[in-house]
């Protein structure tokens, strides 16, 4: 069980990083010379920036996905210091960082 989870966590952590990379090259490929991004039009770049958007989020969501799953199956061993303040922050520290 542990060897399948641990190979699924890298699975969804590598995945989640290479859509963060492949957001990156995208943002890359539309800069000039000068270090602004071009644009065909303005729906172009709302479609652009909003696929930019998605891809950041997936990869995120991968990441985290992935390093959760691999901090519950170890959490005898390591897991439990990566598990630890993840849920402080979800349980706890997102309601101390509300304001109205």
């Amino acid at each position: 069980m542990e060897s399948s989870a641990d190979f699924y966590g890298g699975f969804f952590i590598l995945i989640g990083i290479l859509l963060y990379l492949w957001r990156h090259k995208r943002v890359f490929d539309r800069t000039n010379s000068a270090g602004i991004e071009q644009f065909s039009s303005y729906s172009g770049k709302l479609v652009a920036r909003f696929g930019d958007s998605v891809l950041w989020l997936f990869g995120v969501l991968g990441v985290t996905f992935g390093v959760i799953l691999m901090a519950h199956t170890h959490e005898s061993t390591w897991g439990w210091m990566v598990l630890l303040p993840f849920y402080w922050w979800l349980f706890i520290g997102d309601f101390l960082g509300k304001s109205k």
